[in-house]
């Protein structure tokens, strides 16, 4: 295979030159097409790959062989720029700027042949390449490590940002309600409520906002316990009482007839402390809400009667298991899918866990999001990523013979909503592989 060379009418920039450095690596880094793949997609939005650039790519690197992803030989693909545009729905133009974008990303480089035409011809034997221009996946593989690490780091840090969107809405809710409430009871909340619309108006990262609400309704909960204590201390009288005076009283004897005397046998009746009960649990009515309000948020209230008891709840736990899951456990799955969780760094402990991992799975094959949308209608979500994670792994043990993972989950979606896919079959037959 001749040396990368770039044509004379390319205007390189800084970021394209590194690609082609990279490109003319000698320490070639192990890896395989499934590896790369998958790590590209999961970091695509990291890298600022999306839309038209992220379709090009993913059909780029399909068109690539798996034999072609080893050490001692080159990931090369070639294809025309009218062909892509025809593929993608885009005209020429928009086709080469997406080119470029994965170059100046670091994921491809160019190999440009004399006359600009891109071929690749084979040894016959081998299938090893002899002759090749187009576009070089060799950056992507030297930077596999790079780039899976900045696609975890995206991944945390969306996460983070979702979990802190929670919890602005949640605290910012049980503030007010909080607030509304101690209102009536007489406390001051308008500088915690002028204090959380200044929050919410501020432009500020979401997570530095979750934090401050954080601290401001820790803030809340203890101005309004200290509130309800000091409310429910204050002794109580009526108006009457109240304007009663003793100044100009008399001295009189008391009546002995009409004055109750306690017998001396009787027994002795201690006073009576509802008065002091209904003023304490009145005043603490406004942080009971607010905290009610926000475990509410937390953990939905079950209909279950207590009389149902735990073979009620293992019924409904198994409900979302459509028929086609009967002879199918996520043991068998955790045991049979090894490639798809090392890829993942996770392992399926629990339908929870594959349900969650369905978005990196799905864009790992290309799958789009209205084909898993209509697989979820059609199968129930538990058998969708069931049959979805089925699909990476086979893609992943044996990419030649899958070249189109996503329209094989799309047949094997067909199947199953006739009655003829036998999937536990296979996750037996992957697990002894």
């Amino acid at each position: 295979m001749q040396s990368t060379g770039v044509a004379s009418f390319r205007k390189m920039t800084p970021a394209m030159l590194e690609s082609q450095r990279l490109a003319l690596a000698n320490d070639i880094v192990k890896t395989t097409k499934a590896e790369v793949a998958i790590t590209l997609k999961k970091a695509a939005p990291a890298l600022g790959i999306d839309g038209t650039a992220y379709h090009i790519l993913d059909i780029l690197i399909g068109l690539t062989r798996a034999d072609d992803w080893k050490q001692d030989r080159r990931p090369l693909v070639a294809i025309s720029n009218d062909k892509l545009a025809e593929y993608v729905c885009r005209s020429t133009r928009t086709v080469i700027r997406a080119i470029k974008r994965l170059v100046e990303v670091g994921i491809l480089a160019y190999r440009d042949s004399s006359t600009g035409r891109r071929f690749i011809y084979r040894n016959d034997a081998s299938g090893e390449i002899d002759r090749g221009y187009g576009f070089d996946f060799s950056p992507a593989r030297q930077r596999v490590e790079e780039i899976k690490r900045i696609g975890n780091e995206f991944q945390a840090r969306v996460r983070a940002e979702q979990e802190a969107k929670r919890t602005v809405n949640r605290l910012s809710r049980a503030i007010i309600d909080a607030c509304r409430t101690g209102q009536s009871e007489g406390a001051d909340c308008e500088a915690f409520l002028t204090e959380l619309n200044a929050l919410m108006e501020t432009p500020m990262l979401v997570v530095e906002r979750s934090e401050k609400i954080t601290k401001l309704y820790e803030v809340v909960v203890t101005e309004l316990a200290e509130h309800s204590e000091e409310v429910a201390e204050t002794p109580t009288y009526s108006n009457e009482y109240a304007q009663m005076s003793g100044d100009h009283d008399i001295d009189v004897t008391p009546y002995n007839i009409t004055t109750h005397q306690t017998p001396k046998n009787s027994i002795q009746r201690q006073p009576s402390t509802d008065g002091y009960l209904n003023t304490k649990v009145a005043s603490n009515e406004a942080l009971e809400i607010a905290l009610e309000k926000d475990q509410s948020s937390k953990f939905p209230a079950k209909s279950l009667k207590p009389t149902q008891g735990v073979a009620q709840q293992g019924s409904q736990l198994n409900a979302g298991l459509s028929d086609h899951l009967s002879a199918i456990s996520i043991g068998l799955i955790d045991s049979a899918t090894t490639e798809t969780q090392d890829m993942l760094g996770m392992s399926f402990s629990s339908w929870f866990d594959l349900s969650q991992s369905a978005e990196q799975m799905r864009l790992a094959i290309g799958l789009s999001e209205d084909g898993w949308k209509q697989a979820i209608l059609v199968l129930g979500e538990k058998m969708a990523a069931a049959v979805l994670v089925v699909t990476v792994e086979k893609t992943l043990r044996d990419p030649e013979g899958i070249s189109r993972p996503a329209g094989y989950f799309r047949a094997c979606v067909d199947r199953a909503k006739d009655g003829k896919l036998a999937l536990h079959k296979s996750l037996y037959g992957l697990a002894l592989a």
